[in-house]
């Protein structure tokens, strides 16, 4: 590894707006250091939206919005520890937990990463493990362990297993289980895989990839977005198809930019091209919230 990959890396360790856990003085001595240990830390404060019933937990559905709609780590550890009356190295009750989705799962490993020094990051993609017959809308986080990037499903905990019944170590998914967006973008473009086999319920096809795969080089430059993000540049709106062929080819180059995982590139391109790049102004109260998203469509 040369210099500039070593310090590219290293900037992993740090801190994002998004993964700072410092104003709520947790203890990371509490957190276990190996990665099932982490990803149980995780487990225990948070519950997935669309697994509730799993657990035999019920919470209505403008609460679950709410919760769902928590943008920051150091806001899901302080409502998990607001709703138990636990520390946060507490596993909580299920009904205790925050309502999440895979994007708050890998952002609070990324952000335990960060915090004890390890280089992390999250991936806007698809798994293949999420249902039978198609590659579901997902994130997962990526840590360095001194030789790879290892990719992280904190989700996948026993209930998941048990349905599930995935084959695959959960802390070292395998690249053929969870494809990074610009690769699903190539398998669709060249018709490899349908591009309706990617994405979420009747959400799918090239627009959902095209809006996973910008999410996913703003997580490569340190912005962890949500999954549902929209409203500027080439995402005006939920499911904004690809335009022209200008468009198509721009999204192309996009793609190959995620699945290099080249990091530079990436923020060189969401400070620079104007079809992704955020408005000077922009700030995160202007994106939608999950309620208004589902007024909308």
């Amino acid at each position: 590894m040369d210099v500039i990959e070593h310090a590219v890396i290293s900037e992993f360790t740090t801190p994002s707006e998004f993964t700072d856990l410092a104003s709520i003085k947790l203890d990371i001595k509490q957190v276990p250091n190996d990665v099932e240990g982490i990803c149980q830390f995780v487990q225990g404060n948070l519950i997935h939206a669309y697994w509730l019933e799993h657990y035999g937990v019920e919470i209505d559905i403008s609460i679950q919005r709410t919760e769902m709609q928590t943008r920051y780590a150091k806001d899901l550890l302080s409502l998990a520890m607001s709703k138990s009356g636990q520390a946060a190295h507490t596993i909580k009750a299920p009904n205790h937990r925050v309502v999440s989705i895979c994007r708050d799962f890998s952002l609070l490993v990324c952000s335990i990463f960060r915090m004890k020094g390890v280089p992390a990051r999250i991936r806007s993609g698809f798994a293949a493990y999420l249902g039978p017959v198609h590659f579901e809308d997902h994130w997962v986080c990526e840590y360095w362990n001194g030789q790879r990037w290892v990719s992280v499903d904190a989700q996948l905990d026993g209930v998941h297993q048990r349905i599930l019944k995935f084959e695959f170590d959960p802390c070292d998914v395998p690249s053929s289980q969870f494809l990074v967006a610009g690769q699903a973008w190539k398998l669709a473009r060249e018709n490899s895989v349908p591009a309706k086999k990617f994405g979420f319920a009747d959400f799918k096809g090239l627009a959902f990839i095209k809006a996973s795969l910008i999410r996913d080089l703003f997580a490569l430059s340190k912005y962890e977005m949500h999954t549902w993000d929209i409203g500027w540049g080439i995402l005006p709106h939920f499911m904004a198809p690809v335009s022209n062929d200008d468009e198509l080819h721009l999204l192309d180059e996009l793609a190959k930019v995620s699945r290099s995982g080249d990091v530079k590139q990436a923020r060189k391109l969401i400070e620079s091209c104007e079809a992704i790049r955020l408005p000077a102004d922009w700030n995160t109260l202007k994106f939608p919230t999950l309620s208004e998203l589902y007024a909308s469509l």
